[in-house]
């Protein structure tokens, strides 16, 4: 459960980053590189200042109640009905705001959820289906599914809210989608109708048809890799198109070629996943080397302490002994940092308690 007096810093967090995400241009972008035993996520977190963060280890078989936006901002419950649910999986997620409250994230199924913004979002109003905030609906994905298929059938039984996201999701078998919301309602692109999986900061279609001017996808400009006025989508499309896997660069390290030609001067988190090894990688503006973990290393049982590491940390290689036990202690200092990067003081911060392990245990993941 979440008391009154944490969901109100909360509040106070997320209006900022509704401030800055469209005063100050949050630019994000997403990719899967899907080609012969490749299978690759890649993300940028991009932002006008230096964005505090942690990544969790979470785990299976904890209860956990849904949050509304209505909620968050009035403290009052809303008319729609609650649910509660048993995560079923086990998840690695990139927290700019404290748990539970995940900007993306990866489960031990193989299926992987990430929001970008795109200002004509509009989530469904006066609804009688269930509310959750978006970051919690990321988080309840995860918890729940394992293929695209699981997401998008289920799409409907309950609404995010928040402010102005769209999200791309995929699994361990390559596919993917993006969802939008617009004009109230929910608008999937996979198939046939997600040539390039690559999500940036304006609507699928649009995305598409700026790619059609270029050569190669239809048109006769050329791309330019050192252009940076050419779209980040046009790039991300043209270096996944043009991958070998018998090139000398490793995956990863290409992963991160794609991630650095979407970079337009504000990446603040960069992270690449190697989906069938499980393996992250990440790097930040504060911590610039890359660390490497091995989300299988971890015990994912609910009744083990769950584990997290400072996104910015200043280390490299193999990190995976650096994680420590969470604390609320953790978890509040984690929000005062976001707070104060926004230029602002926080002296008082009470997290949410941890959530016992279920009693119906072993659910098989």
């Amino acid at each position: 459960m979440i008391p009154k007096k944490s969901i109100s810093i909360v509040a106070f967090i997320i209006s900022y980053f509704t401030f800055y995400f469209f005063s100050q241009g949050f630019c994000c972008s997403t990719y899967l590189l899907h080609k012969g035993n490749t299978l690759l996520i890649g993300h940028n977190l991009d932002s006008p200042f230096k964005m505090p963060g942690m990544i969790v280890i979470n785990k299976r078989n904890l209860k956990k109640i849904n949050i509304s936006w209505q909620e968050i901002f009035t403290l009052q419950k809303p008319s729609s009905p609650s649910i509660s649910w048993i995560s079923k999986y086990s998840s690695v997620t990139f927290n700019p705001v404290g748990r539970e409250f995940p900007d993306g994230g990866f489960n031990e199924a193989g299926l992987y959820i990430q929001e970008m913004t795109l200002e004509d979002t509009k989530f469904p109003e006066n609804d009688k289906r269930p509310k959750m905030f978006m970051m919690q609906w990321m988080q309840y994905q995860l918890d729940n599914y394992e293929t695209v298929d699981q997401v998008l059938q289920n799409l409907d039984n309950i609404i995010p809210g928040g402010w102005g996201w769209h999200f791309f999701v995929s699994d361990i078998r390559g596919v993917s989608a993006v969802i939008e919301f617009i004009i109230g309602k929910a608008l999937v692109y996979r198939g046939n109708e997600m040539p390039f999986p690559v999500l940036c900061n304006s609507q699928y279609p649009h995305e598409i048809t700026k790619l059609k001017k270029y050569n190669g996808f239809g048109g006769d400009q050329d791309v330019n890799l050192d252009d940076k006025s050419i779209p980040r989508f046009v790039h991300a499309a043209y270096l996944i198109k043009n991958y070998n896997e018998t090139t000398p660069q490793s995956s990863i390290a290409y992963g991160f070629k794609i991630l650095e030609s979407m970079e337009r001067g504000e990446t603040q988190w960069s992270y690449v996943i190697d989906v069938k090894k499980n393996q992250i990688h990440f790097r930040t503006s504060v911590g610039t080397e890359i660390k490497t973990f091995n989300f299988g290393s971890f015990d994912l049982s609910c009744d083990q302490p769950t584990m997290i590491i400072d996104i910015n940390s200043a280390l490299s290689g193999n990190v995976e002994q650096k994680f420590q036990i969470y604390s609320e202690e953790i978890n509040t200092q984690l929000i005062k940092q976001v707070i104060k990067a926004f230029g602002f003081n926080a002296d008082l911060f009470q997290n949410h308690n941890e959530q016992p392990c279920s009693k119906l245990q072993g659910i098989k993941s």
